[in-house]
């Protein structure tokens, strides 16, 4: 099983993680999977689908802004990666399963075999399809995110930090997407919920 996230690093939004379980055998449709920040978004699309038809399991942790800044975004990440795994591991023995994670950092609280793999969406399968995955889900979810907070730019940067990002903060002050703990937005001298 492959774990990995999108979203870490912007102002606005989740940090969504992916976790794909692939079977014993790999369809040949996903040898194509590979990490999500190479490809453009049509590729990533059209890979999504595929996986979410052909994979054993995948599914889906969330880490909201408010968590965020309740914890601190790693150990929001962290939580997000275990809900993930242990969703896409439901019917499955613990010693059936390894989790492949991606980065440095192991899962806290997961009893499930795992490894870190440090750029694991280059170098494992089934995390480059959580990488696709979670990249896919986050960036539809900043579309809706966009219709529903107007004026910020959301569809079109996913959140991170722009030039455009920063005006529109500025003239409109944050959104209740907005990680309002994330320096950046702090130094804009903006009032705290």
């Amino acid at each position: 099983m492959g774990v990995d996230e999108a979203g870490r690093g912007p102002w606005a939004g989740p940090v969504v993680v992916a976790a794909v379980r692939l079977g014993a055998k790999v369809p040949r449709c996903l040898w194509a999977a590979r990490d999500s920040k190479i490809l453009s978004a049509r590729r990533r699309e059209a890979l999504c689908e595929l996986i979410r038809s052909e994979a054993a399991r995948v599914a889906l942790g969330w880490a909201h802004p408010r968590e965020i800044e309740s914890s601190n975004i790693l150990a929001s990440t962290l939580q997000a990666m275990r809900r993930a795994a242990l969703r896409a591991a439901v019917g499955v023995l613990p010693r059936e399963c390894l989790v492949v994670a991606d980065g440095n950092r192991r899962i806290p609280g997961l009893s499930l075999e795992q490894v870190c793999v440090v750029d694991g969406d280059r170098l494992s399968l089934s995390v480059s399809c959580a990488s696709i995955v979670a990249k896919v889900v986050r960036d539809r979810w900043m579309a809706r995110l966009d219709r529903r907070y107007p004026g910020y730019g959301l569809a079109r940067h996913k959140g991170y930090g722009t030039v455009a990002h920063r005006q529109a903060l500025a003239w409109l002050g944050p959104a209740p997407v907005h990680r309002r703990t994330f320096r950046p937005i702090l130094q804009l001298g903006l009032p705290r919920e």
